[in-house]
């Protein structure tokens, strides 16, 4: 609920303003389409980073990667999209939300303070500066898209890359089996010691 109001209160200011800059032809459609999905992906991240609950900071995660794909769409990368949308947006933040259930992950001593502090700093102003420098010093290419058919590509997908996919598939099936088996066997020695 508070989550929903402060969403509210700070989306609810920048879709005015960017409503008003489109009826005053200052901002095209697309614009207001951009600035919104980057708006939703930098709270979504701020919440993935800053909520101290681990399933609402998940959530926070799937708001940024819809806003991730909304990026791909406006760049003609359907397929991209689709596949944010289902496999890290569906599939990914459920096997986190999953482990975070079967770990028991609320139970861990919370460290609010470490030496690791200005260290962290300092790597992450380097690869901001980086993401900066490689953002400047890029050479943009041209603003056309050409699309490539679904049928063509799932043709290159699954038939020349099947074996690579397949063994994907097998080692998060084994890492999942892994996650399942590990919290039953905790649970199993919890009871154990609750009947003694």
């Amino acid at each position: 609920m508070t989550g929903a109001l402060v969403a509210g209160l700070v989306m609810g200011p920048i879709l005015i303003a960017l409503i008003a800059l489109y009826m005053a032809a200052r901002i095209s459609g697309a614009e207001v389409i951009f600035y919104l999905a980057a708006t939703v992906i930098l709270g979504g991240a701020l919440g993935a980073v800053l909520l101290s609950n681990l399933v609402h900071a998940a959530l926070s995660l799937i708001a940024t990667l819809m806003g991730v794909a909304a990026i791909y769409l406006m760049l003609l990368s359907e397929f991209l999209a689709l596949v944010q949308i289902l496999v890290y947006g569906g599939g990914v933040i459920i096997l986190v939300i999953f482990g975070l259930m079967l770990t028991n992950a609320q139970d861990d001593p919370v460290v609010t303070d470490g030496s690791q502090k200005p260290f962290a700093f300092g790597v992450g102003a380097l690869i901001a500066g980086l993401f900066v420098t490689a953002a400047i010093l890029a050479e943009w290419g041209d603003a056309g898209a050409t699309l490539i058919p679904f049928p063509l590509f799932g043709k290159r997908l699954f038939g020349d890359f099947g074996l690579p996919i397949i063994i994907v598939a097998f080692l998060l099936d084994i890492a999942f089996t892994g996650a399942l088996v590990n919290a039953r066997r905790a649970e199993s020695a919890g009871a154990e010691e609750g009947a003694r």
